[in-house]
């Protein structure tokens, strides 16, 4: 999927608005200092993109990687990692992504003032502004394994920003008409109650419930559900029941909203739901891993309904941007040159500092 990605996005606001990023370098050797007056890509034969600015933006997406999923995989060095098993580093397939996007952004950047679309000079003096503040915050060191200069930074922001403009025009002729039929939203209460084992044996595997602990859990449900059935309010229910649990293992009633399209909850809940009315209780429901107790707050809720209307629109406003950028991309000729973006190795670790 082309465009910018979130990661990328939140790199730029933290840039544009002056708080201090840096880049650090982690490892040692000075086989990784990179040329970045090397051309990696040409629009339309005659606009160079310098490796200076394809390299910033790897870094700051193997930066922002390294931060996140490394301390959720337990791993260092994720771009240099075959995740996938293919025998391909992480940070090929990133290179080869991050490709498409600089082609999407050097094509919208050519084609803006088709649409109108320029830099006030506000953003322009943001830009400025924010480069200026990189290479302050960057060492001359890492400017220079980056092969970043100001400029690159500048352009990148600039290409950055004419992107995130180009949106409006370009998927403002979406259909906005969204009926409540498509859109319908239903919200209910239900709790749950695991089946699962809790306990393990020597070997440290879970332990299955037997049928009578089961049935036991189910009965202590179905309580629930007969005292909700009485006061019409299952949250209320649960409370009252709760009041008789230790704090380890108090049941929790959660509302959510579900529609035509949602996966959640569990089908067999949201299927027991549509066969309500508004304040109605179903019957225990029974899953492979435990049992729900459903009541259906409002068969049409109009809040959620006007929400998800929205989110319609917007889905559609990104499937018509990207159609558009890929018509836009088919009118120019963006040539990729393997052998400098080959420079780019994955054996040296960057982190965003902060501090």
């Amino acid at each position: 999927k082309k465009g910018l990605t979130e990661m990328m996005k939140k790199a730029m606001a933290v840039l544009v608005s002056g708080l201090t990023l840096a880049v650090g370098v982690a490892g040692c050797g000075n086989g990784n200092t990179v040329d970045g007056t090397k051309t990696v890509a040409v629009l339309d034969e005659t606009t160079e993109v310098p490796l200076g600015e394809f390299n910033l933006m790897l870094r700051y997406q193997q930066a922002q990687m390294e931060s996140y999923y490394g301390a959720m995989l337990g791993m260092t060095n994720v771009y240099g990692q075959d995740l996938s098993g293919t025998g391909t580093v992480y940070g090929e397939t990133a290179k080869q992504s991050l490709m498409e996007q600089f082609n999407q952004m050097y094509v919208l950047e050519a084609e803006a003032a088709n649409y109108g679309v320029e830099l006030t000079d506000d953003e322009k003096t943001a830009i400025s502004d924010a480069a200026a503040q990189f290479m302050k915050d960057n060492s001359a060191g890492v400017q220079k394994t980056l092969g970043v200069t100001e400029a690159d930074v500048e352009h990148v922001l600039t290409l950055m920003t004419i992107q995130e403009k180009m949106f409006a025009p370009l998927s403002a002729d979406v259909d906005t008409e969204v009926s409540d039929e498509e859109a319908a939203q239903k919200r209910i209460v239900y709790v749950y109650m695991s089946t699962a084992g809790t306990e393990t044996d020597d070997d440290g595997n879970t332990i299955d419930l037997t049928d009578e602990e089961k049935a036991a859990k189910k009965q202590e449900l179905q309580d629930i559900l007969d005292a909700a059935k009485e006061s019409g309010d299952l949250k209320a229910a649960v409370d009252a029941a709760n009041e008789n649990r230790d704090e380890n293992s108090k049941l929790s009633a959660s509302e959510t909203t579900y529609g035509a399209d949602s996966t959640t909850p569990a089908e067999e809940v949201r299927t027991a739901a549509d066969a309500l009315k508004d304040g109605e209780l179903a019957e225990i429901v029974e899953t492979d891993t435990g049992y729900y107790a459903v009541q259906m707050v409002s068969t049409f809720d109009e809040d959620a309904t006007a929400n998800k209307k929205d989110s319609i629109v917007t889905e559609r406003k990104n499937t018509l941007y990207q159609e558009k950028c890929t018509e836009l991309e088919e009118g120019h000729a963006f040539e990729t040159r393997d052998d400098v973006l080959a420079d780019l190795t994955f054996d040296r670790i960057y982190k965003l500092n902060t501090e």
